[in-house]
């Protein structure tokens, strides 16, 4: 009973027989008395009334601004996608060095055996100021009957074993390190170091933003951010679609108008399927971030592999294609620890949504609102619900807490790393000291609208193509700026990656080496490099050793001379 009803009970109950001057058949009038209480309860139900309407009309503005128009108030995506438009795009690409000065880099290569690949790699690390390397898994070949039907010979779970040991022995005054692991054998390095490194922050502070936008306040209290880095790829692969690993991943940030109409369309989509998708899925063939994070990341990988061994998934569709992990392929267990984080992001955003911070959303909520819904499409499927999508799809729990975060996000951009699988026609090579325009390479319906620009900032403000090569060799041109020489670049924004993977065709490491703008002085440069004292900080090895350009460490403490895995390769 509330106060007023209190008022309105005691103003006309019989007194008590036993007040004094009483009676309980006393009929004298009491307006005298009860004047007040009238008052009060008058004003009490005016007061009622005036805030019921005040209710109904807020819930009835809210009901149709957030439900029933097309213009939803704030849900999951909300600014991230929605409103991207070139312009604003080149807007946030200011560029304002942020990167720590004098920021440690360990490259990691998992490579098992002696190829002219890895001498392309191991090359242009070299001349471009990289860190001496450490190649992982180093004559670990597998036998004949372990490589059947296995991914990349059967060598590519060595990545995660390899990996997490070198990780495990670094001491933890090394946590804040940074760990660059890449594929060994179709890699190439077009920019210089710090620019790498700059890159790589300036990504994760823009990816930081998104997930503040997306998350709200249980991005701070649960502690998400972004620290580690996968280079980005349009295809869900090799993992079956309707497994956690390929649904629930954020929207890629790219433009919806890349490939105009045919954008995430395989209708219009050439020369195939996934042509003309943006970048929104993981590639493993780039893995950078700090190295307590990087070790968390690869023993959960390696628990993975670990616990489903040589069966198929559980979810598996009758096919088999995901035994021995997915034929042996660490891409697909880094795409399970992806896709099982952005699930659970969903869960943690939905469960920090309360009516003292987000009423709106809880009012939606409360009238019937999906908070989790989505117009992602996945291979021409809707997905529709991030949690449960309307088509068949592994059951996922909801967990307590964030157990399974680990910091992971993506290049969307090819700032780092272009992927050319499902991407051949998206690039190619420009000198920005001529018109851009006509050296786009190829161009029609099917391919995205070049947007192009001048030279980066922070290409052009880094240091100069052969700042190392000494003024006394007359054979380079020492003073040529990064305008001079002719630069991978992405058509579809305009991207100088610093690195190009080609992880499509392969064939493309063979007759596209010359186009690359260091190949008329491969050679040159070379030679120009001097041995330098190096510490390995693989397990056991003690002090500093001389190493020579181009060689590496392997992860057991010896020396791979670049002139012995390499012999008899000119350069060419």
């Amino acid at each position: 009973m509330d106060k007023y009803e209190k008022i309105r009970s005691s103003s006309h109950s019989p007194r008590s027989p036993s007040s004094p001057g009483t009676s309980r058949f006393d009929t004298r009038p009491r307006w005298r008395q009860n004047r007040i209480c009238y008052l009060l309860e008058g004003l009490g139900t005016l007061i009622v009334l005036r805030l019921r309407s005040l209710i109904i009309i807020a819930l009835l503005v809210i009901i149709t601004s957030g439900v029933l128009t097309l213009k939803p108030l704030p849900s999951r995506y909300t600014n991230i996608t929605a409103n991207t438009t070139w312009a604003s795009i080149e807007a946030s690409h200011p560029y304002k060095p942020i990167a720590p000065p004098d920021q440690p880099l360990h490259i990691l290569i998992p490579a098992t055996k002696q190829d002219i690949n890895l001498c392309k790699l191991l090359f242009t690390g070299s001349i471009l100021g990289y860190p001496t390397p450490v190649i992982t898994g180093w004559g670990e070949d597998l036998d004949e009957s372990q490589r059947k039907g296995m991914t990349g010979g059967g060598s590519h779970l060595l990545k995660i074993s390899r990996v997490l040991e070198y990780l495990g022995n670094l001491g933890t005054e090394h946590n804040d390190d940074l760990v660059l692991m890449m594929d060994g054998y179709d890699i190439w390095f077009q920019l210089h170091k710090d620019l790498l490194i700059e890159r790589y922050y300036q990504i994760n502070a823009k990816a930081n933003k998104r997930i503040k936008e997306r998350m709200g306040r249980a991005a701070k209290i649960e502690g998400i951010e972004q620290t580690i880095i996968f280079g980005a790829g349009k295809r869900c692969w090799p993992n079956e679609i309707h497994t956690v690993a390929c649904w629930p991943l954020p929207p890629s940030p790219l433009p919806k108008d890349l490939f105009d109409g045919n954008t995430d369309n395989p209708v219009g989509s050439r020369p195939n399927p996934w042509s003309t998708t943006r970048q929104k899925f993981l590639n493993s063939g780039l893995i950078m971030g700090p190295v307590a994070d990087m070790r968390a990341l690869f023993a959960r990988a390696e628990s993975i592999v670990e616990k489903l061994g040589d069966a198929p998934e559980p979810d598996d569709n009758g096919s088999k294609w995901s035994e021995k992990v997915y034929h042996n392929s660490d891409q697909s267990v880094f795409n399970m620890i992806f896709g099982e984080q952005e699930y659970q992001r969903e869960v943690i955003r939905i469960r920090h949504i309360s009516w003292l911070f987000n009423p709106i959303l809880k009012l939606q909520q409360f009238f019937g609102k999906d908070l989790s819904d989505t117009d992602e499409i996945l291979e021409g499927a809707a997905i529709k619900n991030i949690l449960n999508p309307p088509w068949s799809h592994m059951e996922v729990e909801h967990l307590d807490g964030q157990p399974l975060e680990f910091s992971i996000g993506l290049d969307y951009w090819s700032d780092m790393t272009f992927q050319t699988a499902n991407s051949e026609r998206n690039g190619g090579w420009m000198s920005f000291n001529q018109s851009l325009e006509p050296q786009v390479q190829h161009f029609d319906r099917w391919d995205c609208k070049p947007h192009l620009r001048p030279l980066p900032a922070d290409v052009s403000s880094s240091q100069p193509p052969f700042f190392n090569q000494g003024n006394d060799n007359r054979a380079l041109s020492v003073n040529a700026s990064w305008n001079d020489v002719p630069l991978y670049t992405q058509y579809c924004n305009g991207v100088v990656p610093v690195m190009l993977h080609h992880n499509g065709d392969k064939a493309s490491r063979d007759n596209r080496w010359h186009k690359m703008w260091y190949y008329p002085y491969a050679e040159t440069m070379f030679k120009a490099q001097e041995p330098r004292q190096v510490e390995s900080l693989v397990m056991g090895k003690v002090g500093k050793e001389l190493v020579g350009p181009g060689s590496a460490f392997n992860d057991r403490g010896g020396i791979v001379n670049f002139e012995d895995a390499c012999h008899g390769w000119n350069f060419q």
